[in-house]
């Protein structure tokens, strides 16, 4: 669902006139002066989106304007051009970006782009860990995001909607994460959360143990804590979720297999259910059919 936010102009933009010297070679032109950002006072035609956790900022930069932003441990930024162009200064270097790419700002240094008149953009506010779980999702193991900015390229038709009802924060999440897989950065991008996937590694090994988060922060090595906030960062779910969604796998694959011949309450209590009823209302929830249902199509297909 999309929320329309009526507010003032965000902290992260300086008020103040100022000049900002570009450094040569950044996209300013020889014997130019400075660019200038206007003054508070001037129009602005700006909206604000919220979509699930996402901040959508749709800017239209009616005279040349500065945009500081500083991303912190929780939230990233992605800056997306739809027509004209910035000129992006930070770490010490500067380049320019224009439609058809996109900065993802997720480093430890502020940077500034300064918008030429006439440009209209769209600057993305998203929660570090919503991009860390789809990108776990999509690698199929446990992976953050570092803390490095980077250039890539973005069809903004991907994530901008004139109607913002049409956009979901699922599809703008799995845009965001598609194409920072096809960077040339991929690598650099999502490393693997070793801890993490040490302790997923061990619930998924032995799926019907009793884990405590002691247990298994040992085998991560790491604190307890640390493991807890690690798994609900990078892979947006608790412990104790991973652990049930192992069991239900490992129910699912007893279900299918030719030789498993011991039956769903049996199955339900090793896998640490007990009684039948907890297990099918779960594994319904998780595959969209009962376990019988699961078995019956398993004997067909094997019929057949």
């Amino acid at each position: 669902m999309a929320v329309i936010l009526r507010t003032s102009m965000l902290d992260y933009c300086d008020p103040e006139p100022r000049a900002i010297a570009l450094p040569v070679g950044s996209g300013a032109v020889r014997g130019q002066a400075p660019l200038r950002i206007a003054s508070a006072e001037d129009d602005r035609a700006r909206q604000r989106v919220k979509i699930g956790r996402i901040e959508l900022d749709r800017r239209v930069f009616g005279r040349q304007r500065a945009v500081s932003i500083t991303p912190t441990e929780t939230m990233v930024h992605v800056l997306v051009p739809l027509a004209g162009h910035a000129v992006i200064v930070g770490n010490g270097e500067s380049h320019t970006l224009e439609p058809g790419m996109a900065l993802l700002v997720a480093g430890t240094e502020k940077i500034t782009s300064v918008w030429v008149a006439g440009s209209r953009a769209l600057i993305l506010h998203v929660p570090r860990a919503s991009i860390q779980a789809v990108g776990s999702r999509v690698y199929g193991n446990s992976r953050r995001l570092a803390a490095i900015d980077c250039r890539f390229v973005l069809s903004a038709q991907a994530i901008a909607h004139e109607n913002p009802a049409e956009l979901t924060e699922k599809r703008i999440l799995d845009a965001l994460v598609e194409a920072l897989r096809a960077s040339p950065r991929e690598a650099a991008l999502f490393p693997l959360a070793r801890s993490v996937q040490r302790a997923v590694d061990h619930i998924r090994a032995n799926p019907v143990l009793s884990w405590s988060i002691v247990d298994l922060a040992a085998v991560a090595g790491v604190t307890a804590g640390t493991l807890r906030r690690n798994f609900s960062t990078c892979l947006g779910m608790s412990v104790t979720q991973l652990v049930l969604q192992a069991r239900i796998e490992w129910v699912r694959a007893r279900l299918e297999s030719v030789t498993e011949s011991r039956s769903i309450g049996e199955l339900s209590i090793a896998a640490g259910f007990g009684a039948s009823g907890m297990l099918n209302r779960t594994y319904q929830r998780h595959f969209g059919e009962t376990p019988s249902q699961t078995r019956t199509r398993a004997f067909r297909s094997r019929r057949d």
